[in-house]
């Protein structure tokens, strides 16, 4: 497990070891023997990468996030598996995912109109 970048998550979430234990369910004394090189075991890094929302091989890859907080934002965008944050993928998706929308939004339209002159139709049969 890479301590270094449990500490910089720690740092940058302004985290101390007793809130991680808190929000994490593992106890203080566990969570310092960790910061101090002891092994964990896997459900225990499990429990902290839950807590701190980050993907477990976080804490075992050598690459580091650098995430740039503005805001009282919480949203995460294009995350991989590695922790890997992608804006370009994640505007790709949001772009399609507009297009759907408008697309579904036509379909509506043209249904609504349908409707509407179905019972017009109606209305006129019923009256003869």
């Amino acid at each position: 497990m890479n301590i270094s970048k449990l500490q910089l998550l720690m740092s940058q979430s302004k985290i101390n070891n007793s809130n991680l234990a808190l929000i994490s369910g593992v106890s203080d004394v566990t969570i310092s023997k960790i910061l101090n090189g002891a092994d964990a075991k896997i459900s225990t890094i499990e429990k902290i990468a839950e807590a701190l929302k980050v993907p477990v091989g976080y804490f075992f890859d050598d690459s580091t996030i650098n995430q740039v907080s503005t805001g009282n934002s919480n949203i995460l965008v294009g995350r991989d598996n590695n922790g890997k944050i992608s804006v370009s993928e994640c505007q790709d998706r949001l772009e399609d995912a507009l297009l759907e929308i408008e697309h579904l939004k036509e379909l509506i339209d043209g249904k609504d109109k349908l409707i509407v002159e179905k019972e017009r139709l109606i209305n006129v049969l019923m009256n003869k």
